[in-house]
């Protein structure tokens, strides 16, 4: 049998000594984990940080030096979404269906301008005195989300009429007369049946007794929309005239915004009423800055300058449009390389300008006064050179242009054509000018950054 041999015996400062060995090796063990733990806490949390601030705090844009934040360019994203969602019958849960992310995008950059327009019409209500009462926004809260249910026989000015004025007024003659024979029998559907069938330009209607069924503020031209507004449920109205002819008008029903499915749409999608309300208030002052735009945007006689133009269509860089984008840019490269070596600025228009409405008239546009243009960038260019030169290129977010100055008037009548032109787009020369003189910056990568 094997001799068992003894294990010596520790001291008690051997054991001490082991047993202090082994706590620094715990306490070591313990110390490296909570670092690592900490680290990965602090990661996730900075991570956690830097999302909520990329999703909210980050700037959007900047008006005057102070920053819209994101998560108001977000939340009005996701109020013009809902309108899309309703207007395109996209069903309440298929909202993230992959298949709407292209047309979703679209409203991207309509959301950024929204909320710097938004920012723009709260100052300068607040720099010219401008109060909106509530009752006034009551009202306009009950314009822009209620709905109206119209039919219409529109009667069309022919395009090609030798004498326009003459056949304007044969026109109103044909609508008056239309509307004199509804007026006697307002609910008679089969006269509106065969009126219609007869006479109506509308293709959508014609076949139906003129019937558009129900619509929202917005979707209708401001002529149309100022008519059905004030027309008693069942009455035929006068001709209204609009940019598409003249139509005999009937309102057959009137929805309360509560009613509105779109109305319901937004308050299922987490908005409230005073969110609605607020953009109501928002329409007045647009209506209100529109009204003293237009006031002052068609007076003469002013500086004006004939002008020629040649255009480049230039679509973003993106991985589909890579080549369209290549493309465009050997184009401005030709343009340039004709004008510099002295080829006529007609024939050059003619021969590349992407622009069908002037090319074949060698880029001929013709005379311009300030206001017509809503780039501003252009018409700075434009109005500070001299007759028979022509600008730099001037580009743009989906366009680049060159411009030639074929003649100047510093002091032009207005013709009835220009004063509608300034007219139409007054207000939004108007907001071009407010975003220069409140120094806009737009800062979302990828937008309209400017």
């Amino acid at each position: 049998m094997a001799r068992r041999v003894p294990l010596p015996r520790l001291t008690q400062r051997q054991r001490t000594a082991r047993w202090q060995r082994e706590r620094r090796q715990q306490a070591i063990v313990v110390t490296v984990f909570s670092a690592i733990l900490l680290f990965v806490l602090g990661l996730a949390a900075w991570a956690a940080t830097e999302r909520h601030y990329e999703q909210n705090l980050a700037p959007a844009a900047s008006i005057e030096g102070r920053v819209i934040p994101k998560r108001e360019f977000q939340r009005e994203l996701r109020f013009q979404l809902v309108r899309f969602f309703h207007e395109f019958g996209v069903p309440p849960g298929f909202e993230n269906d992959p298949r709407l992310a292209r047309d979703k995008s679209r409203y991207e950059d309509a959301a950024l301008e929204a909320v710097v327009e938004q920012g723009i019409l709260d100052r300068a209500a607040r720099a010219a005195g401008l109060a909106i009462t509530s009752a006034d926004v009551d009202e306009q809260y009950g314009i822009g989300f209620g709905q109206f249910k119209v039919r219409h026989i529109l009667i069309e000015i022919p395009k090609d009429a030798e004498d326009k004025e003459l056949a304007d007024l044969n026109v109103a003659a044909k609508a008056r007369a239309i509307a004199n024979d509804l007026k006697q029998s307002p609910g008679d559907q089969d006269l509106w049946n065969r009126l219609a069938a007869e006479h109506s330009a509308d293709p959508g209607s014609k076949f139906s007794g003129g019937e558009l069924g129900f619509a929202s503020s917005g979707q209708y031209v401001k002529e149309f929309e100022d008519a059905i507004r004030v027309l008693a449920i069942g009455q035929v109205s006068d001709p209204v005239k609009t940019e598409f002819g003249y139509h005999v008008l009937q309102v057959q029903e009137r929805r309360l915004p509560e009613q509105n499915e779109l109305v319901q749409r937004y308050l299922a999608g987490g908005f409230s009423v005073d969110d609605l309300r607020t953009h109501a208030r928002w329409e007045l002052l647009r209506k209100e800055f529109t009204k003293r735009a237009q006031e002052e945007a068609t007076t003469g006689p002013t500086e004006q300058v004939r002008i020629a133009k040649i255009v480049v269509n230039t679509p973003l860089p993106t991985a589909s449009g890579f080549q369209q984008f290549g493309e465009a840019l050997q184009k401005l490269s030709d343009v340039r390389q004709e004008l510099e070596k002295g080829t006529d600025f007609a024939e050059v228009a003619t021969k590349l300008s992407d622009d069908l409405d002037t090319k074949e008239k060698g880029g001929e546009v013709g005379w311009m006064a300030r206001g017509m243009l809503t780039d501003l960038k252009a018409e700075d260019a434009i109005f500070s050179t001299a007759a028979g030169e022509r600008t730099q290129q001037i580009t743009g977010r989906t366009q680049s242009a060159v411009y030639k100055v074929l003649e100047r008037d510093p002091a032009r009548e207005l013709a009835a054509e220009q004063k509608e032109t300034m007219k139409t787009q007054a207000y939004r020369y108007w907001l071009e000018k407010q975003k220069r003189a409140y120094d806009v910056h737009k800062l979302v990568v990828g937008l309209s950054v400017e």
